[in-house]
Parts: C-alpha cells; structure tokens; sequence
C-alpha cells in the first residue's frame, strides 16, 4: 500500500472515528427529550450516523461521503433555523435561549464533517473528471 493510500485510509478512519462520536452525542441527548416521538428520530439519527461510520471505516466510497456531508449539512440547517428547539436547552433571558455545550459540540462536529466530505467530494471527482478527459473515445 502507498504512502498516500494509507494516509487516505486513515483520514477515512479518522472521520468514521467522528461519525461514530457523533452517534454517541445522539445518544445522549435521548434522555433530555421529554417527547417519544423526538426519541425515536434522535435514535434514528443515531444509528444514521453508526451506518455512515461503518461504511467510511470500511470503503469510504462517493456514496457515503455525499450521505455524510448532506446529513451533517441538514442538521446543522435544521438547528440553526429552530432556535427555540434545542437539546436540553438553559433559558438565558426571557424569550432568548442558549445552546446546550451537547448541541454546539454536536454543530461542530456536523461542520467538519460536512466540510471534510465536501472536500472529499471535491478531490474525487476532479480526479475523475481529468482520468475520464485525458482518455481517448
């Protein structure tokens, strides 16, 4: 195995590593829900993210790091735009609510994972376009 190969297997790795933290920070967020219902789409998400995980792990193909960076994007699009409707929220001032740590540690992680895969995305496919113009017809 090359050089680069190994460092992409573990840069692959590393982000499943993220995938499956995020998984855990889902899962601690169940028991502050009050709402079956939002438990059940926070285990969703969960195992979501376990799924996303396994797959970088082990192959890391283009289909898994565009299912990473548009579930990372839509969560962060999701909690962004609700900002009464965060997890285990602390009430600041009257009408005026602050992120949890939990949640801004969750935010964060979603933006570098969308921003990795993004960049994954990017290099792939550039790498593809110039094999698939440099063949002959």
């Amino acid at each position: 195995m090359s050089a680069t190969s190994r460092y992409a297997v573990a840069g692959r790795r590393g982000c499943a590593v993220l995938a499956a933290s995020s998984a855990v920070l889902h899962a601690l967020m169940v028991g502050g829900t009050g709402n079956p219902v939002v438990a059940v789409l926070i285990v969703g998400m969960a195992l979501a993210c376990l799924y996303c995980a396994r797959e970088l792990w082990t192959a890391g193909s283009l289909r898994v790091w565009c299912i990473v960076a548009v579930m990372n994007l839509g969560m962060v699009a999701v909690h962004w735009s609700m900002p009464g409707h965060h997890h285990g929220q602390t009430v600041v001032a009257p009408g005026v609510t602050a992120m949890s740590t939990l949640m801004i540690v969750a935010t964060a992680i979603a933006i570098i994972e969308a921003g990795i895969a993004t960049a994954v995305l990017w290099v792939q496919t550039r790498r593809r376009a110039i094999m698939m113009a440099s063949q002959p017809n």
